[in-house]
């Protein structure tokens, strides 16, 4: 019975390398590898909606704007999205997280990263 079962398995297990779990465990402390940084994008407060920094909205793509909000209402405006930033959020049922990272109080900017 055993040397059957074995026998009859033998054909239906296949061995593979799991890449993500290789690239996960191997390690990177001296690795010659630039580390990635996240694109930070410009974005201005919409009205008078006050934002600081550290805070994190959900952006949808309205037209050719991203538009972030605070629940349902309007809060961020990034007004110029890039093409790249645009197909991602596509490819992601057309909802992104936004983080504000830094602000300027002078002119009312805000530098957001998307993830």
């Amino acid at each position: 019975m055993g040397a059957d079962f074995k026998a009859k398995a033998k054909r239906s297990f296949e061995k593979c390398w799991d890449n993500a779990a290789v690239a996960a465990n191997t390690p990177d402390l001296f690795a010659r590898g630039a580390d990635r940084a996240p694109s930070r994008y410009e974005a201005e407060a919409i009205g008078s909606a006050t934002v600081s920094v550290g805070e994190s909205f959900s952006v949808r793509m309205e037209g050719s704007q991203l538009v972030g909000r605070r629940g349902t209402s309007p809060v961020l405006l990034v007004s110029n999205p890039t093409k790249n930033l645009r197909l991602s959020i596509e490819q992601g049922c057309n909802i992104a997280r936004a983080s504000v990272v830094a602000s300027d109080p002078i002119s009312g900017i805000f530098e957001v990263t998307i993830h």
